[in-house]
């Protein structure tokens, strides 16, 4: 798992496409500090599954935040097309992650959706596109809220270009929609993570 970065930089003015930049991320090697790319006003339907530690309202919270960070654009998936929201929650439910960093995400989640609450009356994921969009750019003034976006952002990318198997990036939509190809061998149900270290001890 990539881990927290202890330092975040200046933001950029990225003028790439959001699928240049994102091939460029191999580059350059870093999938943080970038501003949320803008909506096309593509609405969605969420899906609610068992997203525990999380509760059904952050869910929706977490859903909503996602759209805003990574909505679909001309023919690029949103983060919810990839299953970015069950990506977390398989990270929040992960035994060999820190505790700490999933107090991280789950506590500025719930932060982002009190103060939408002190400054709308409402919750984060009942606000329109636009105040979303206006509340998280005021919520990532702080450091430490701007690093949570890094680190959501993060995720998106994880579950954008991690094998199917594990239950993101259904039908490779990721993959085809980079033109990338994940080489061989690609993982088993033997050899994927966490069963790979068990592996590993047998050796």
């Amino acid at each position: 798992m990539i881990k927290l970065e202890e330092d975040i930089q200046e933001d950029y003015e990225w003028e790439l496409s959001r699928k240049e930049f994102i091939r460029s991320l191999f580059v350059i090697g870093v999938a943080v500090n970038i501003p949320f790319f803008t909506s096309c006003g593509t609405e969605e339907n969420p899906v609610v599954f068992d997203s525990n530690p999380l509760s059904a309202e952050q869910l929706k919270v977490l859903q909503a935040v996602q759209l805003v960070l990574f909505p679909k654009e001309g023919d690029g998936p949103s983060a919810l097309q990839i299953n970015a929201d069950k990506w977390i929650v398989y990270v929040l439910n992960d035994p060999r992650d820190s505790q700490r960093e999933k107090d991280f995400i789950v506590d500025h989640l719930e932060g982002l959706n009190q103060f939408s609450k002190e400054t709308h009356d409402i919750a984060y994921d009942l606000l329109s596109v636009d105040q979303q969009e206006d509340l998280l750019e005021l919520f990532f003034q702080d450091k430490n809220q701007k690093r949570w976006g890094s680190r959501m952002l993060t995720l998106i990318f994880e579950a954008l270009l991690l094998d199917p198997l594990y239950g993101v990036n259904p039908d490779s939509i990721g993959w085809n929609w980079l033109n990338h190809n994940p080489g061989m061998p690609r993982p088993n149900k033997q050899n994927m993570y966490p069963a790979v270290y068990a592996t590993i001890n047998e050796v």
